[in-house]
C-alpha cells in the first residue's frame, strides 16, 4: 500500500503535534497555590447586642477591633480547599491564626493547623469561622468558656471595602477594643450604641 504525499505529510504533522497534545498541569503541593485564583477581599464585621466591630490585624500581631473600617481590617479570604479558608491581612501582611485555647494572632507564616478555618454561612447572612484543627470559633471576645457558641462576636459579616484611597497610607490604627465580660455593660459603651451594617447591605 503506497502512501501519497498528503499522507505522508498528514503524519508527520499528528507526529509534531502529539508532544503539546499531551501536556498536562500539575499543581503545586503549597494549598495557598493551588487555590490563587479564589480570594475575596473585605472587611469582618462582628456585633452583640450593644456594639459592632470589625476585625483588625496590626503588624506586631495583635488582633483586636475597631469601630470603623481601616487598612488593618482589611482582610483577604484566600480558599485552601472547598469550604476552607486562609485569612490574611491586607496591611499587616500576615495570617490570622489560633491556638488550641482560642487565642488569635497574626503570624507571618501559614499553618494548616492554626491558619485554616472551616467558614460555615449562617441563615442571616452571617459567617461563622471555626479553626479547622482546633474547632473552636474565631471570637474577639477575651474570656473563653465551655459553651463557645454562646460567647458573643463569633459571627462576622463579610462587608466589602469603603475605605478612601487615601486610607491606605501610613495611618495608626484606631485603639484596641478589650472586653470585660464579667460585667454588666459588656463594652462601657451602655449610651452609645452602633447601627449594624447587616441592614443596609446591597441584597
Amino acid at each position: 500500500m503506497f502512501w501519497s504525499a498528503n499522507n505522508i505529510f498528514s503524519f508527520f504533522l499528528l507526529i509534531f503535534q502529539l508532544p503539546t497534545s499531551l501536556t498536562f498541569y500539575i499543581a503545586d503541593s503549597n494549598p495557598l497555590l493551588a487555590f490563587n485564583n479564589q480570594v475575596r477581599e473585605g472587611h469582618l464585621y462582628t456585633e452583640n447586642h450593644r456594639r459592632g466591630m470589625y476585625l483588625q490585624m496590626t503588624q506586631d500581631g495583635r488582633v483586636s477591633g475597631s469601630e470603623v473600617q481601616t487598612p488593618y481590617s482589611l482582610l483577604q479570604l484566600q480558599s485552601i480547599q472547598p469550604g476552607h479558608i486562609a485569612i490574611k491581612g491586607q496591611r499587616s501582611s500576615l495570617f490570622l491564626c489560633t491556638d488550641s485555647e482560642g487565642s488569635l494572632r497574626g503570624q507571618t507564616h501559614f499553618s494548616e493547623d492554626d491558619c485554616s478555618f472551616k467558614e460555615l454561612l449562617l441563615a442571616d447572612g452571617y459567617t461563622r469561622f471555626l479553626s479547622a484543627h482546633h474547632g473552636l470559633p474565631v471570637s474577639l471576645a477575651s474570656r473563653r468558656s465551655s459553651d463557645r457558641q454562646a460567647i458573643p462576636f463569633t459571627r462576622f459579616l463579610p462587608l466589602k471595602d469603603t475605605l478612601p484611597a487615601e486610607a491606605a497610607s501610613e495611618h495608626p490604627p484606631k485603639p484596641e477594643i478589650y472586653f470585660n465580660l464579667d460585667s454588666e455593660d459588656l463594652l462601657g459603651m451602655g449610651q452609645n450604641s452602633m447601627l449594624s451594617p447587616h441592614f443596609s447591605v446591597d441584597n
